[in-house]
């Protein structure tokens, strides 16, 4: 095979996994590994590495069983289960990405107030529209197109974190597992499998992979670029703690917002590890907040069976975009509120919490069911990780609440 006939079979595989896989690196996931870096520097580095496999296995679930069923996440849910069970799902999920919404939008705001030296509230409405603007009136086609630049552009990470010369022996001792008997320690990796494992991603990449038009199941394509989506994903984010790692842990210095975040690189790494860290963080806010609204808005419409897709014309599916422009609406307004977006990520965290290990619970029935996907079942290597994956995601959420309770009393 040819470099370029390569390449063209690239381009033809690549899409719902790896644009899914890029949007996991929004600005509320660039601060958990901004803080992860800054706290412990490059010591959580193998643990990404660790959970890379987990999210492809989840992710590649969702995928196959959306593609065999022709329909997204929530109406399978809704059709094996029942509504309640479907509408409780849909419900969390809507709450964490709402919440989710406006943590981006305050975080896109605050770096382009950095930027233009002015208060960043002034950019929350036009980043708002620009997001609703992109939805409604591009078509797929180029909608995808622009999704994938937006994925493509997170390399700037990896040239930020060049930029800040880390020790690169200390970063290769960083992948060797290293376990610290601390809560902050604790806390910081259920912060990373929070930011990783995301419920919307789940129903995003399942509604994607309806839409685009895969009548047939090619279950090496799919793997392929869930791999790639997920591998691609969480090397940007080894980037982004290597580039806190070498700067602001090197430093002694702790953040926990984007903003102080790109503040604390311009003074030690330089203006340019400062400005692609921000330019950075703009872009990943604008592939996150389609998706995360977009997400949203399938589920939703599947529950009510309304007309759902980012390739129907506006009046085509009237309630779906609805849903969109009012999860960006709210988040919006969510975002104006004197509430540190920290926290908002805090207890939207404890959401997911309690939905990924039920979703893992449902997709490990159903990629498994003759009667759903028929002889496309999950190998006894998926199932095992799909297990273990429960078994993590539940014993990690038993102590972020038992922390929480801790705090409350």
């Amino acid at each position: 095979m040819s470099l370029k006939s390569g390449l063209k079979k690239l381009k033809r595989i690549i899409g719902p996994g790896v644009i899914t896989g890029g949007s996991d690196n929004d600005p509320a996931g660039i601060v958990t590994y901004t803080t992860v870096g800054s706290l412990f520097g490059y010591s959580l580095s193998w643990f990404m590495v660790l959970i890379t496999p987990l999210m492809v296995v989840l992710q590649e679930m969702a995928g196959r069983v959306a593609i065999i069923q022709k329909k997204g996440l929530a109406k399978i849910i809704k059709e094996n289960y029942g509504v309640r069970i479907a509408f409780f799902s849909v419900f969390i999920l809507v709450i964490a990405n709402i919440a989710t919404i406006a943590a981006d939008l305050a975080g896109v705001s605050a770096v382009l107030g950095i930027l233009f030296e002015v208060n960043f509230l002034f950019f929350i409405i036009p980043v708002a529209l620009l997001v609703s603007g992109i939805i409604l009136f591009e078509n797929y086609k180029r909608f995808k197109s622009l999704l994938l630049f937006l994925t493509l552009l997170l390399v700037l990470y990896i040239f930020s974190a060049l930029f800040s010369k880390p020790d690169w022996e200390k970063v290769l001792i960083g992948f060797i597992p290293d376990f610290k008997n601390s809560t902050i320690f604790l806390g910081a990796i259920i912060g990373v499998i929070g930011t990783t494992i995301s419920p919307y991603m789940l129903f995003w990449q399942a509604s994607e992979e309806v839409e685009e038009h895969k009548r047939i199941l090619k279950p090496r394509e799919l793997e392929i670029d869930t791999i790639i989506g997920m591998s691609w994903s969480n090397i940007v984010a080894i980037f982004i703690i290597i580039a806190a790692g070498a700067t602001l842990f090197k430093n002694g210095i702790q953040v926990d917002t984007v903003e102080s975040a790109a503040l604390a690189l311009a003074p030690i790494a330089g203006h340019w590890a400062f400005l692609l860290f921000s330019i950075g963080i703009i872009s990943s806010g604008l592939l996150a907040l389609p998706i995360l609204s977009g997400s949203t808005a399938y589920a939703v419409a599947e529950i009510f069976n309304w007309k759902e897709g980012i390739n129907k014309k506006l009046h085509l599916a009237k309630g779906f975009y609805f849903v969109i422009l009012l999860s960006i609406f709210i988040g919006s307004l969510i975002a104006f509120i004197p509430i540190s977006p920290v926290l908002f990520l805090y207890y939207t965290q404890i959401l997911n919490g309690f939905l990924t290990p039920f979703l893992i619970i449902i997709l490990l029935i159903l990629s498994n069911s003759k009667k759903i996907v028929g002889k496309n079942k999950s190998g006894w290597i998926k199932n095992l990780i799909g297990i273990t994956s429960f078994f993590i995601i539940v014993t990690l959420d038993v102590f972020l609440i038992m922390d929480l309770l801790n705090l409350s009393f």
